[in-house]
């Protein structure tokens, strides 16, 4: 998710309409003090380009709001247990996440070195005087979840997250102990992540404590070595409402393994694809689709709009830069192969059907919808969406009795939040026990689906081809990963100043 220029650009700067800036302070000495609000906004270095997380500083990380908007779309709970039978809700839980960014976020201009934005993420009215108390702890939640998947996947290079108690080890899933939110494996370093995201109006030491006594809860029961990331996301003090913006600070350290504990590994997350192809590796390509399930049945089930089938250059050169992910977000401003692509098609009226033919250009095509209510496109590739289906179809076969989808008076019988929680988490577990007994019939499937794109009979019928430039429809505002489409809008709430 990383923003990152081509790799033949000497002097890059930032001209990309979303375009902003967070301030993020890493320190990995222990010290967990409240970031001074008068020194986080001088934060002037700019975030490295690597996939890693940098050494201690304070920095200025440059962004866009499609890499905020990207990430809040992958902070939410595991809910693949029960959209299988209600599919059509996977568009309410898309909505559900990206909402309240824009329902209680603004962009100001804010005075920055050279070469930044020069914008920066503030709270607004309605969430300075239309919202309870309630609204902003769990605003504070979802931010900080957001924030964090922001920072480890988009800017720090971790493939992708989990929530902790999807991992299946009863170990880390105990529900009397309060423990981190999420994982991660990280490629590069080779090591496991454990990250506990914090959030709230004045985010101070005490809540960063918190934080990182819930990792070494973890980490007590984690036999490997490990890191830990603990990411608070500031909001600001009522009173300061106007002139401070959002911050993060970030606390890292390399934990060895526990000499009392009985976790060996961590499971895979979703992966970034890697090489060789999709179809060749079909353990990644089951932890990608997992990734992007929720994805596929807003398209395949959901009341989105405006489907259609959208072409795109393949990944090469033109759309590199210091990060060589697949599962790293890429503006399509950056895209060369796809700005020629439509202007072959466009202003020289070369028919399509041949330039996807030509052996030298090679051309993805992404199944995209709009997701109504936030103003969001979203897409994945053909070969994604087909092995997609196939998943989705194993899980529909899977039995369903109790306790997976336990009566609701008893629901109502128990009542007790905790008790919910412990019956959601049983749901989850029994769930997939189910499942990896039919994964390697369904590997080998996804894997040829994805090879031949064939999608089931009724999944994707008639939908247009359209090859056009973003302002055809208005101005989209557009970014890719390899395996995967967004968009935004100009009409998005958090743009309303900066048209």
């Amino acid at each position: 998710m990383a923003l990152t220029p081509p790799p033949e650009a000497a002097d890059f700067t930032f001209t990309l309409a979303d375009a902003l800036d967070i301030p993020v302070r890493v320190r990995s000495d222990g010290d967990l003090a409240k970031w001074d609000r008068r020194q986080a906004p001088k934060a002037a270095q700019p975030w490295p380009a690597t996939d890693a997380l940098p050494a201690d500083g304070e920095f200025l990380a440059t962004t866009t709001w499609r890499q905020l908007v990207t990430a809040a779309t992958s902070a939410g709970r595991d809910l693949a247990p029960w959209l299988r039978k209600t599919p059509a809700f996977a568009v309410n839980e898309l909505i559900a996440r990206v909402a309240p960014l824009q329902a209680y976020l603004t962009l100001k201009d804010f005075k920055a070195p050279s070469g930044a934005a020069g914008r920066r993420l503030f709270v607004n009215a309605v969430y300075r005087h239309g919202t309870e108390r309630s609204a902003h702890a769990a605003f504070g939640y979802h931010l900080g979840m957001t924030m964090a998947q922001w920072l480890t996947v988009g800017m720090a290079g971790l493939p992708a997250t989990v929530h902790l108690e999807a991992c299946g080890i009863p170990e880390l899933v105990d529900p009397t102990k309060k423990l981190p939110d999420l994982y991660g494996n990280h490629a590069v370093e080779a090591l496991p992540w454990l990250i506990e995201a914090k959030a709230r109006k004045s985010l101070g030491v005490g809540d960063m404590r918190d934080g990182q006594w819930q990792l070494d809860q973890a980490t007590a029961e984690i036999a490997v070595p490990h890191r830990q990331v603990l990411c608070g996301t500031v909001l600001p003090e009522p009173g300061r409402w106007e002139d401070d913006h959002l911050v993060m600070m970030v606390h890292t350290a390399l934990v060895g393994p526990s000499p009392v504990g009985g976790v060996p590994s961590l499971p895979d997350p979703p992966s970034d694809g890697g090489e060789p192809s999709l179809d060749e590796t079909p353990d990644d390509l089951l932890s990608v689709a997992r990734d992007q399930l929720l994805v596929f049945r807003a398209l395949a089930f959901g009341a989105v709009q405006d489907l259609r089938v959208v072409p795109l250059a393949g990944m090469g050169a033109g759309t590199g830069g210091p990060s060589r992910r697949k599962s790293a977000v890429r503006p399509l401003e950056r895209d060369a192969g796809t700005r020629d692509l439509r202007a072959r098609v466009l202003a020289e009226g070369v028919p399509y059907e041949r330039i996807r033919q030509e052996q030298d250009l090679a051309v993805r095509e992404f199944v995209v919808g709009r997701i109504p209510g936030i103003g969001l496109h979203m897409g994945l590739s053909r070969g994604l969406y087909a092995a997609c289906a196939r998943l989705h179809q194993m899980q529909t076969e899977i039995p369903a009795e109790d306790p997976l989808f336990p009566a609701a008076p008893l629901l109502v019988q128990r009542g007790a939040d905790e008790e919910r929680e412990e019956m959601s988490r049983e749901a989850r577990r029994t769930f997939y026990e189910r499942e990896d007994e039919r994964l390697v019939t369904v590997r080998r499937e996804m894997a040829d689906a994805y090879r031949t794109q064939e999608v089931p009979a009724g999944l994707l019928r008639g939908v247009p081809l359209v090859v056009e430039r973003p302002e055809a429809r208005g101005g989209v505002l557009e970014a890719r990963t390899a395996e995967t489409y967004m968009a935004v809008e100009l009409t998005d709430p958090i743009m309303s100043g900066h048209r």
